[in-house]
């Protein structure tokens, strides 16, 4: 790498050992995110996809439902909930003002 202007070059070596682990550990950082991603097959989203989704905090996310002030549909009889994407998307939209810079 040269310093710009001034004519140096540092060189720095990395032991293939510490390569390695560095390449391990990006990898299984990268497969993490992989599985925690939403679904895109389906347009519905349980809790955990809609926690990913909209990148809210779990808390932030069972106050929101239990307020009803998020879209959401319940089984009847049961207790997981559901979202739907577009019905998420619109919600955003509503909720969340532009700045303007958005075409």
């Amino acid at each position: 790498m040269r310093a710009a202007g001034a004519g140096l070059e540092l060189r720095l070596v990395v032991p293939d050992e510490l390569l390695d682990a560095l390449a391990e550990r990006v990898a299984e950082l990268i497969g993490k995110r992989i599985e925690t991603r939403p679904q895109l097959a389906s347009p519905w989203l349980d809790f955990e996809a809609a926690l990913a989704y909209l990148g809210f905090t779990r808390d932030r996310l069972y106050k929101l439902t239990a307020a009803r002030a998020i879209p959401f549909r319940k089984k009847r009889g049961g207790h997981a909930l559901l979202f739907h994407r577009d019905e998420l998307d619109r919600w955003l939209e509503a909720e969340y003002e532009s700045t303007g810079c958005a075409a």
